[in-house]
């Protein structure tokens, strides 16, 4: 065999192991790639789920303080109206007071007025 030949098979030989050797590089860069794509959307779904999980907490304890507070302004709301009402009944009680007081007044005055006519007439 010729110089040129065995030149020639070594080149072809050579040129398919780079071949193979750059399609091995990229097939573990590729693979590569995928295991830290995978790794990075594993750690951004569990990210995700704990910002879930975080903000439905949050959101928990924000409708438990509002239902809180609606239940301490509910109560708020009937002891202001039950000291509302008692002080209008107070005030209705006195109103009826005095006026029963003014109807006795009347009630003497006419009589006087009575006793007053009476004693003209005669």
């Amino acid at each position: 065999m010729s110089k040129k030949y065995l030149l020639g098979i070594a080149l072809i030989g050579a040129s398919i192991a780079s071949t193979a050797l750059w399609w091995f590089l990229k097939s573990e860069k590729s693979e590569e790639t995928k295991n830290k794509l995978s790794t990075l959307k594993d750690r951004s779904v569990e990210t995700l789920k704990q910002q879930k999980e975080n903000i439905e907490e949050k959101i928990e304890n924000l409708a438990s303080k509002i239902a809180q507070n609606s239940r301490e302004l509910v109560e708020k709301g009937k002891d202001y109206i039950d000291e509302k009402k008692k002080f209008l009944i107070e005030n209705i009680e006195e109103a009826q007071k005095a006026i029963q007081e003014e109807k006795e007044r009347l009630k003497e005055i006419r009589a006087r007025l009575r006793e007053k006519q009476e004693e003209e007439v005669i």
